[in-house]
């Protein structure tokens, strides 16, 4: 007579580093497609508004509101106060290249202030980060149309305080309000993205809103599939326990 086999648990160590694993593994799987679908999302809304006329910055204290609207200002650059984001790749994501984001600061026609435009790209001397080509700037009042930003986009430094940087012309990152207290004027708190073409040969081919997403749902499959073998695995040990013990068929 044959007696049947049943499944034991590997032991109560290895099952717990399993339930373990396969929990932690699981919440970063579902927190991979949250930042997925926020990216997706992010994109769907921005589609939605760019289908909408652009607002008047104008002197609107309170432009909060005004993020991810199309937006529309007008004034005169202050070339003087321009300044170089080190160590931004080309925002369309395709290109390696680094180089520099132009921001320069736009006086509104009206006098109520000032509004921080993100100009665009321009790459980098790759020998010598302090030789730059020359960025036209032009000159008088102009009209610029783009994307209102809550901020600067930023990139990771290592312990750099951008209060340390006031005064140069490179830097790896500029704060709003610190910046606002360095040029001693008032800015609107949004950032002007710029899309319209202002003949200063600036590259505007931003990064998508949804850029990233694909990585975000890739990671979710390894986490997910790291999970899953985690459940293979506790089976098969299980199963080679149970045989390890069972009684010698008669």
């Amino acid at each position: 007579m044959t007696t049947r086999t049943r499944w034991r648990a590997p032991g109560a160590v290895p099952l717990l580093a399993a339930v373990v694993v396969i929990a932690v593994t699981c919440m970063l799987g579902n927190w991979q497609l949250g930042r997925a679908h926020e990216k997706t999302a992010r994109a769907a809304r921005l589609a939605a508004l760019a289908a909408q006329a652009p607002v008047n910055l104008a002197s609107q204290a309170d432009a909060a509101p005004l993020v991810d609207r199309r937006v529309r200002a007008r004034g005169s650059f202050d070339d003087a106060r321009t300044v170089l984001l080190d160590n931004r790749p080309h925002g369309n994501g395709t290109d390696s290249r680094a180089g520099f984001l132009v921001l320069t600061p736009l006086r509104l026609a009206d006098g109520g202030g000032q509004v921080l435009v993100l100009r665009g790209w321009l790459p980098r001397d790759a020998q010598d980060r302090t030789r730059i080509a020359p960025v036209p700037t032009p000159a008088g009042e102009i009209t610029v149309e783009g994307t209102a930003l809550a901020a600067v986009p930023r990139v990771y430094s290592l312990g750099q305080d951008p209060a340390a940087e006031a005064g140069h012309k490179i830097r790896q990152n500029v704060d709003l309000a610190a910046y606002a207290r360095e040029i001693g004027a008032p800015l609107l708190p949004v950032v002007l993205e710029q899309a319209s073409d202002t003949g200063d040969g600036l590259a505007r081919d931003w990064a998508p809103a949804d850029i990233g997403a694909d990585r975000h749902y890739g990671y979710a499959a390894q986490w997910f599939g790291l999970a899953a073998l985690t459940v293979v695995l506790v089976a098969v040990l299980g199963w080679r326990r149970a045989r390890r013990e069972a009684p010698a068929n008669q």
